[in-house]
C-alpha cells in the first residue's frame, strides 16, 4: 500500500529535526565532560567513565561557563537568520532552504571535533556560524508544513514532525553520555553529524515544496487537498506581505511571547540541565545523559497525543480553534512553569528527576498551541509570519547567557536560574492565554477580482493549490475556488 506523500513529509520531517537538534544536545553535554571539574560523584547508574585519562579522552582546562557562552553564540547566530530565512524559504524553496540549512549545520559540528582544543575563540566562531545556518531551518520547516497540511490534520502532522525536536534530547542525551564515557571524547560529534548530513540529501531528494510540484502524488490525495481547498504559499506572496499589520498583531504577538518562553525552557533543558546536574549532584555525563533522557521520552508521547486530542475536540465543534489552541499552551506552560519553580526547593537528585519528568512531559501540550498557531492566523505567509515570531529565539541567547553569568558550582545559584525561568514561563502562559487566537487574521484574507470586477474574498483559498485561480467570463470564479468564496 502506497504511504500518503503528505505522511512522508511528516515522517522525514521528524527524523530531520531530531537529528538537527541532536546536534545541540550532543554539543552540551560533551562540554560538561571535557570541561569537567574533579568532583565527588553520584555515579547513578552508571560508574566512572573508562576514557578518563586515555588518549580518547580531552580535558580543557577552561571555565565550565564557557559551555554556556558557547551556547549562546549558537543562538545568537540563529537569532540573526530567523527572519531571512523565511523570506527565503517564501521567495526560493522551503524544502531546499531547510536541506540545505541542516546540512551545513552538520558540517560545522564534524569540523569541531577537530579543532575544539585550539582555543574558546575557535569554538565561539565555529558555533556562531553554524547557528546562522541553522536559523533557517525552522522557517523552512513550517513553510513545507503550511502547504500539506489538510484543516482537519493540522495539530497533528505539526505536532508530530515537531515531537522530532522533542525526542531529539533524549536521544541524544543517551547516546552522548555513554558513548563520550565509554567511547571517545568527540564520537557523538561524529554520529550525529554523519546523520544529519545523510538526512539532509534524503530530505532534498524525496520532500518536495507543496503537493502540487510533487508529481507522485496520486489522484486520490490530490483530491483531498482540492476538497480542502488549500491554498499554496506562492514566491510571489512575498511581494506584498503586510508586514506593519503582522508586526501590530496581538495574536501574532502571543505566538512571539509562546516562542520566547519556549526558547528560555528548552535551551535550559538542553545546554543547562547536564551542567545542573554536574554541579550540584557531581554526576558524570553518562549519568546525566540517561537521566536528562527521561524527560523528554514523557515529552514526546504527551505532544503526539496532545496533537490528536486538540485536533478531535476543535473538529468535533467542542470548542472554538481559540480555545484549543489555549487550553494547550496554558496547561502545558502553566503545569511546567509550576514544576521549575518548585526546583528551587529540591536537593535531591530524584526528586528533581521527577519534577522535571512532570513538566518537561505536560509541556508537551504547548506544541498544540503556538506552533500551530502560525498556520491558523495566516497560513499563506507561514514562512514570514514564522521567521518573524523566532525572532523570539533571542530568549536561548539571554537564559544561556545569564545561566554563564549566575552559575557557580554549587545548587544554590541554580535555584537562581530556575525561579527566573519559572516566573518567566507563566508569564508566557498568561499572556497567550489573553491575546491568543484561532481565527485567520483579515490581513491575511486575500481577495480576487470577477470578469464583472467585483471583489471576492478568499480567506480559506488565497491562491489555489494547483495554479492561479482562473476565471470565466460568465461564472465568475471556477469551481473549487467558487465554493471557498461560498464558504464566506
Amino acid at each position: 500500500m502506497e504511504i500518503p506523500r503528505r505522511f512522508v513529509v511528516v515522517i522525514m520531517g521528524f527524523f530531520g529535526l531530531l537529528c538537527t537538534y541532536s546536534l545541540r544536545t550532543c554539543f552540551s553535554l560533551v562540554m560538561v565532560h571535557v570541561l569537567r571539574r574533579d568532583l565527588s560523584q553520584t555515579n547513578f547508574p552508571f560508574k566512572e567513565c573508562t576514557i578518563n585519562g586515555t588518549s580518547m579522552d580531552l580535558h580543557l582546562p577552561w571555565n565550565p561557563s564557557y559551555t554556556q557562552y558557547f551556547n549562546s553564540a549558537f543562538f545568537i547566530g540563529y537569532f540573526l537568520t530567523q527572519l531571512p530565512g523565511g523570506y527565503l524559504a517564501a521567495r526560493f524553496s522551503s524544502s531546499r532552504i531547510f536541506g540545505v540549512s541542516i546540512l551545513l549545520s552538520g558540517i560545522m559540528v564534524i569540523l569541531l571535533s577537530f579543532v575544539v582544543a585550539y582555543g574558546p575563540a575557535v569554538v565561539f566562531s565555529i558555533r556562531l556560524i553554524q547557528g546562522l545556518f541553522e536559523g533557517m531551518s525552522l522557517p523552512a520547516m513550517n513553510g513545507v508544513l503550511s502547504a500539506w497540511s489538510l484543516s482537519t490534520e493540522k495539530s497533528r502532522m505539526v505536532t508530530l514532525t515537531y515531537s522530532g525536536v522533542y525526542l531529539s534530547p533524549a536521544v541524544a542525551f543517551f547516546i552522548t553520555g555513554l558513548t563520550t564515557c565509554y567511547v571517545s571524547w568527540n564520537s557523538s560529534f561524529f554520529i550525529f553529524g554523519s546523520l544529519v548530513i545523510v538526512f539532509s540529501l534524503l530530505w532534498m531528494f524525496l520532500v518536495y515544496d507543496n503537493p502540487k510540484s510533487n508529481p507522485n502524488l496520486s489522484e486520490k490525495e490530490r483530491s483531498f487537498f482540492d476538497r480542502d481547498g488549500r491554498c499554496k504559499t506562492s514566491k510571489d506572496t512575498v511581494r506584498n506581505v503586510p508586514y506593519r499589520k503582522i508586526l501590530t498583531s496581538l495574536p501574532v504577538s502571543a505566538v512571539f511571547v509562546g516562542n520566547f518562553c519556549r526558547n528560555w525552557i528548552f535551551s535550559m533543558q538542553v545546554s543547562q540541565l547536564p551542567q545542573y546536574f554536574a554541579d550540584a549532584y557531581g554526576m558524570n555525563v553518562a549519568s546525566i545523559g540517561f537521566l536528562s533522557a527521561l524527560p523528554d521520552i514523557l515529552m514526546v508521547i504527551v505532544v503526539v497525543a496532545g496533537g490528536i486530542l486538540i485536533d478531535k475536540i476543535i473538529t468535533t465543534g467542542k470548542v472554538s480553534t481559540t480555545v484549543g489552541r489555549k487550553i494547550a499552551q496554558c496547561s502545558g506552560f502553566g503545569i511546567e512553569s509550576l514544576c521549575v519553580l518548585s526546583l528551587v526547593f529540591i536537593r535531591d537528585f530524584r526528586l528533581a528527576v521527577i519534577i522535571l519528568m512532570i513538566g518537561i512531559g505536560i509541556s508537551g501540550m504547548a506544541m498544540s498551541g503556538y506552533v500551530v498557531n502560525i498556520l491558523d492566523l495566516a497560513p499563506q505567509y507561514a514562512h514570514i509570519v514564522t521567521g518573524i515570531t523566532r525572532i523570539s529565539c533571542i530568549g536561548s541567547v539571554l537564559s544561556t547567557a545569564l545561566a554563564g553569568y549566575l552559575r557557580e558550582e554549587n545548587i544554590e545559584s541554580w535555584h537562581r536560574i530556575f525561579l527566573i525561568a519559572g516566573i518567566i514561563h507563566m508569564f508566557g502562559a498568561i499572556y497567550y492565554g489573553i491575546f491568543a487566537s484561532g481565527e485567520r487574521q483579515s490581513w491575511a484574507e486575500t481577495t480576487d477580482i470577477t470578469s464583472s470586477g467585483s471583489t471576492v474574498a478568499l480567506a480559506s483559498c488565497p491562491v489555489h493549490e494547483y495554479g492561479t485561480v482562473s476565471q470565466d467570463n460568465d461564472k465568475g470564479l471556477v469551481s473549487s475556488t467558487r465554493e471557498c468564496a461560498e464558504k464566506r
